[in-house]
């Protein structure tokens, strides 16, 4: 508790100092002209161009092979944020966007928005978290 009493004012300083400088120990400019926007950040092509086909379904923590009508599942992802699905055999297509560890899909025909929590990407699996109202359902993925 002690030491935490001491360092207090050293980070309040360290605080104040960085807020006066642009991280090159020079003065931090005050001017009040518009910065030139960020470049939009490279989308993230690391899960794309594979086939990912599904291979275990886990609901209520119990993990089982996919049902019936989720055999031929798949998730395809194209560099150009486009993507081709099949979940519970229904086909989907559209774009998707990334953000962190969330994909953002957009189905191009009934415009629904629905996402995916990457849990772990792997160069030949995915888990991913779909979540509805309460329930999660992880769905294990993989490149044949």
């Amino acid at each position: 508790m002690k030491k935490l009493l001491f360092l207090l004012p050293f980070l309040g300083l360290t605080v104040f100092v960085s807020a006066q400088t642009n991280g090159t120990n020079t003065p931090a400019k005050t001017s009040t002209a518009a910065k030139p926007a960020k470049p939009a950040a490279p989308k993230d092509t690391s899960l794309c161009s594979k086939r990912w086909d599904l291979i275990a379904v886990e609901e209520w923590a119990v993990e089982s092979k996919p049902k019936k009508k989720q055999q031929d599942d798949y998730l395809w992802m194209t560099g150009d944020g486009k993507y081709n699905l099949k979940r519970n055999g229904e086909a989907k297509a559209g774009t998707w966007t990334r953000t962190g560890a969330y994909i953002n899909f957009t189905d191009d025909a009934s415009k629904e928005k629905f996402t995916y929590k990457v849990e772990s990407a792997e160069a030949k699996k995915l888990k991913v978290d779909y979540h509805v109202s309460d329930m999660h359902t992880l769905f294990t993925f993989e490149v044949k």
